[in-house]
């Protein structure tokens, strides 16, 4: 058995292989070079660009297997709290005490406002009248509903719009104001999420900046703001009727049909 070398003069037998084409190169200036020295040079080459290209394969292999599985123990973790917190809700439909709801989606470790708080906005997709409110009224208790306003004022567009979404969710009519000073300079997706957020707390004081705001979008959308503004009920038909007046362009027939249909629709069904 051959003796192995001693570390120190591994990497001299490692410096000295890779020196060798160079040394090559300078002792032959270009074109010079015999062709041996030239295709020994080329090999060299390869080999070390092979040699790099496979550990950055393996490194990136291994980033998404680690970026994988922390997104699946975390995906995990995020279910297990949302079925901690949904007990909550269904205190709320059992009519249990009021602070023994908010206690229930009180955050207990990290995380878990944001939540409790994803919990709650779910359930409000669903729930009405009595039950709605309470879950509203805990929101605001545990001051989710201030830090979605803070959320507005987030140098992250994406911050901005899930608070949009919420605070329309939670119909927060102390939102109105915030929301109507922002709708104009924000991003075009952006504008839609707050005139949605708008068209659900449902104050028809806003009608007025939904004109506002539609001169500021691509006629393909105006139907979709028309489409909001319906959300208002019969209020709305008198600035719908102004902004199908202004870009009649944007309202083919059949879409005028439609928002008839709706007008009268509006105008049978009964005040609540």
């Amino acid at each position: 058995m051959r003796p192995s070398l001693p570390s120190s003069r591994k990497s001299l037998a490692l410096g000295a292989l890779f020196l060798l084409p160079v040394s090559a190169a300078a002792q032959f200036p270009a074109g010079v070079l015999p062709p041996e020295a030239g295709a020994r040079i080329s090999l060299v080459f390869v080999i070390y660009a092979s040699i790099v290209l496979f550990w950055l394969v393996v490194a990136l292999f291994a980033y998404m297997l680690l970026f994988r599985s922390y997104h699946r123990v975390r995906t995990a973790y995020r279910n297990r709290r949302k079925d901690f917190f949904k007990q909550g809700v269904e205190l709320v439909l059992m009519e249990e005490p009021f602070e023994k709801v908010v206690e229930a989606f009180r955050p207990r470790r990290p995380l878990d406002a944001d939540i409790a708080h994803e919990v709650m906005l779910e359930s409000m997709r669903y729930l009405q009248g009595p039950p709605f409110e309470t879950i509203r009224e805990a929101a605001y208790r545990l001051g989710y509903v201030a830090d979605r306003i803070r959320d507005l004022d987030s140098r992250d567009r994406h911050c901005r719009g899930r608070a949009m979404e919420a605070l329309g969710l939670m119909k927060t009519s102390q939102a109105i104001v915030a929301l109507l000073s922002i709708v104009e300079k924000e991003h075009l997706d952006l504008r839609l999420v707050a005139l949605r957020a708008l068209a659900n707390i449902g104050d028809p004081a806003a009608l007025p900046y939904f004109l506002r705001t539609a001169r500021t979008l691509p006629p393909a959308m105006l139907t979709r703001v028309a489409s909001l503004m319906l959300e208002f009920g019969p209020a709305a038909h008198r600035h719908i009727r102004e902004l199908m007046r202004l870009y009649p362009q944007a309202f083919p027939p059949r879409v005028l049909e439609e928002l008839l249909k709706q007008f009268a629709a509006d105008i049978e069904r009964p005040a609540t």
